[in-house]
């Protein structure tokens, strides 16, 4: 199979574009499209054979739910049911944009889909080029990450073709996208709600329109993102929890000494405070958490082009995004790649 790559402007879509993908999602085939996280692995979700090659492509476990987005609001009483006020005022005010919500899956929800769970993970992605595709498709689109299982999510296209070429059918260039960290997941089917995996969207915010939500701490995969090991690339990843740039040091002179290429991932505070023969990576300034999110994928992916082999990353703040950041770092780092 060959992947082609057709540049979009997300400012001025061009349907013939959209036309052509929806197309082939309508044929059961793949493709790749942006949305304000990362990119999303599209497929037909009413269709389960469609949805399968998902998991071929991505050498994705069949036990790791995919999340189904959605361009009207409405469809989600076709996907779902149980769906309460509490639910609805969510929607009102985080739709289109980086949050996802589990809810009780319809008889119309194909088990694939879902991981043989009885819950169903959905949202409406805020980008012109996604809502487009869902819309001209004219069905839901199943799209996890666009990236082989476990590698760090993509933030462009070429993220994408690196990963995935040859085993899908096309890729929206739509550029780079805003926020760079996959949403926030909500489980709306336990009192009380449960984040199951920080996002686009923190907590605190959330807790303005449903105070009662909570993190959860349990080992179950109940959606996307929930394994262990995941987000990592090629080179071992270590996190200095105290962001301590002498401590980063000290690490990094220590698997120097060894033979190895060494590669730090410093905040921008930080940045003059290492000299020596490291590849060094400025993530952003700690005070722009948002920047800092929006360039964690690309940095990643970058020490792997370079060939290093251990990336040493400064820890954040964990407040706002930075849980998120703190999240995929620590995931990135972890040695297993599977829960309980």
């Amino acid at each position: 199979m060959s992947t082609e790559i057709l540049e979009i402007n997300p400012s001025n879509i061009d349907l013939v574009k959209i036309r052509k993908a929806a197309a082939i999602i309508k044929e059961g085939g793949l493709v790749a499209f942006p949305t304000e996280t990362v990119y999303g692995l599209g497929a037909d979700a009413l269709n389960p054979l469609s949805c399968a090659k998902i998991f071929e492509a991505k050498n994705r476990p069949l036990n790791d739910p995919l999340i189904v987005h959605i361009a009207d609001k409405q469809d989600i009483f076709k996907l779902a049911k149980e769906i309460y006020k509490r639910t609805l005022d969510l929607i009102d005010e985080f739709w289109p944009g980086p949050l996802t919500l589990v809810l009780k899956k319809s008889q119309n929800t194909p088990e694939i889909v879902t991981a043989g769970l009885d819950t169903v993970a959905l949202r409406m992605p805020n980008n012109k080029i996604a809502l487009s595709l869902i819309k001209e498709a004219q069905s839901p689109i199943a799209a996890p990450s666009a990236n082989l299982f476990g590698r760090p999510s993509p933030t462009t296209a070429q993220h994408v073709f690196d990963d995935l070429k040859g085993r899908i059918d096309l890729i929206l260039d739509g550029g780079n996208t805003q926020v760079g960290v996959e949403s926030t997941i909500l489980d709306l089917t336990q009192t009380p709600f449960r984040i199951l995996r920080p996002g686009g969207i923190d907590i605190e915010t959330l807790r303005a329109i449903i105070p009662d939500i909570e993190p959860y701490h349990g080992n179950q995969i109940l959606s996307p993102g929930m394994f262990k090991r995941h987000y990592s690339p090629k080179a071992k990843v270590i996190v200095a929890e105290d962001g301590n740039p002498e401590r980063v040091k000290d690490i990094a002179s220590e698997f120097l000494l060894q033979g190895y290429s060494v590669g730090i991932m410093a905040k921008a505070e930080n940045k003059t405070s290492y000299n020596g023969d490291f590849n060094l990576k400025i993530i952003g300034p700690e005070r722009n958490l948002a920047l800092c999110a929006a360039n964690l994928y690309s940095l990643l992916r970058e020490f792997d082009k370079d060939g290093t082999e251990i990336i040493i990353a400064e820890s954040v703040k964990e407040e706002g995004l930075g849980i998120t950041i703190m999240d995929r770092l620590r995931k990135a780092a972890a040695k297993e790649n599977h829960v309980q």
